[in-house]
């Protein structure tokens, strides 16, 4: 079975895993012990999909007990383009758009399920979710998305260590279904 790169991208465990080896190359125990509920045979399917579309690749290998240990690392970035999206009808869309807002519902879900009720502190964690509304012309709205970029860019780089945890920023952006005039 081939499937596109959208198609191997957007699926919730997919997704998952290659957030996963976002950060770092990893074995496929350390997914696993990564992907809370996710059957490890569910794991090893999806990595071989992702490493024959081309998505992730074997960057190490290693003698474990006498077995060969694979480390598996990302191929390409999970990014996709516009030729990645052309030709994806409304309803593609809204399925890959599903299995998205699905994988950050489980994140939160697991991160909720990392605490205590009375241990759940947002501030502290910096949790938090919002929408925002805003006018902006299309000059207005590049400018905003190259700032926002250049920010994100630059704690993406950061290396692990020196008291950082990993955070997840999910940003979805849409012109909203009504015009409304300026007054």
């Amino acid at each position: 079975m081939t499937l596109g790169k959208a198609e191997l991208i957007i699926h919730p465990v997919r997704l998952r895993i290659l957030q996963s080896l976002s950060s770092s190359a990893l074995t496929t125990q350390q997914i696993s012990d990564s992907l809370l509920n996710v059957p490890a045979s569910s794991i090893y399917r999806h990595l071989k999909l992702l490493l024959d579309g081309g998505i992730v690749e074997v960057v190490d290998t290693r003698l474990v007990k006498g077995i060969q240990e694979k480390v598996y690392g990302l191929a390409v970035a999970p990014h996709l383009s516009q030729a990645d999206m052309a030709g994806l009808s409304k309803e593609d869309h809204l399925k890959y758009f599903t299995s998205y807002i699905a994988t950050l519902l489980q994140g939160f879900a697991d991160y909720l399920d990392s605490r205590e009720e009375d241990q759940l502190d947002f501030e502290a964690d910096a949790v938090g979710y919002t929408e925002l509304i805003f006018f902006a012309n299309e000059d207005e709205l590049k400018t905003f998305g190259g700032e926002m970029n250049r920010a994100i860019q630059k704690v993406a780089r950061n290396p692990g260590g020196n008291g950082r945890q990993q955070h997840k920023l999910s940003v979805i952006t849409y012109p909203v279904n009504f015009v409304m005039e300026e007054k």
